[in-house]
């Protein structure tokens, strides 16, 4: 008995690999189903083939969970071309989370080329996270207020800034990984979710927006910046300061925070507080264990 049930198992065995292998020979039978791997891809071909914008959209979005492949980004950077502005949109955000630096080139030429705001300042900050000259030029002149991020074209409710990425997961991703120069302190909360409420926040503004993406890793621009924004008459740059300068661990600007704790914005006056308090720990004049609020 021991030879037939240790052949029967084997032949089980090879069954299912032949089943669940990407790699497995379609079946020639016609009537048989095609593996599971086609028919995912079929799905998905089938989406961002759909003459439905709504569709492409959902489609190129579920692309970005796949993993990033040379093949993979050269499909997706061709809806960069799309006549629809959403799916454009859409293929940016993908782009964001799949974070490869082969698509650059792509980039600028939809920042450059791209005639919608929304489009072109999605480009921009995709770029910025790369360290992209051109990106972070278009996020200066945002910040500056010299270039336009808004048009008449979308209609929909304005977007926060963890829109996007497809998790507030991906976006921590990119910020901590190789965005915001977070710099943890033993002891202290993380802050996750100080700033994650801010960037879910749809009134968080655009230039605030640019500011955190310029200003995440430390330099002598990113203080001047962060400086200058704590005095700034948009309620969420000088949030976003606030919130920076305890992330980035910028003891030197802690003192620059006591004016924020009679902000009018709770917003602004509650992470002003919170900063300060964290950069106490961060020069080891306070214990956080001892005393954070009495």
């Amino acid at each position: 008995m021991t030879r037939p049930l240790l052949g029967t198992l084997a032949l089980l065995v090879s069954s299912c690999l032949s089943v669940a292998s990407p790699t497995s020979t379609a079946q020639t039978d016609s009537t048989a189903l095609p593996s599971n791997v086609e028919r995912a891809r079929a799905i998905l071909r089938e989406g961002i083939e759909s003459k439905d914008f709504v569709i492409r959209k959902e489609a190129i979005t579920a692309m970005s969970m796949i993993g990033r492949n040379e093949i993979l980004l050269m499909r997706l950077e061709g809806f960069l071309h799309d006549k629809n502005v959403e799916v454009r949109l859409a293929t940016l955000h993908a782009l964001a989370d799949l974070d490869s630096p082969k698509s650059e080139g792509v980039l600028r030429q939809t920042l450059e080329g791209d005639k919608t705001p929304e489009v072109s300042f999605a480009a921009a900050k995709v770029l910025a996270g790369f360290h992209d000259p051109a990106g972070l030029d278009a996020l200066r002149e945002v910040y500056e207020g010299k270039r336009k991020t808004r048009s008449k074209i979308l209609t929909e409710k304005k977007r926060s800034f963890l829109d996007e990425f497809h998790s507030t997961e991906s976006a921590m991703m990119f910020l901590v990984g190789k965005g915001i120069g977070y710099a943890p302190l033993p002891g202290a909360g993380e802050g996750f979710s100080a700033i994650s409420s801010l960037l879910r926040d749809p009134t968080v503004s655009d230039r605030a927006q640019a500011l955190l993406i310029l200003c995440r890793t430390k330099s002598p621009e990113s203080r001047r910046l962060l400086g200058e924004a704590l005095h700034d008459q948009d309620w969420s740059v000088r949030a976003m300061s606030a919130q920076i300068i305890a992330h980035t661990a910028a003891t030197e600007l802690r003192d620059s925070l006591l004016p924020l704790f009679e902000d009018k914005n709770q917003k602004v006056r509650f992470r002003a507080a919170g900063a300060y308090l964290r950069l106490l720990v961060a020069a080891k004049q306070l214990s956080v264990t001892q005393e954070t609020i009495q």
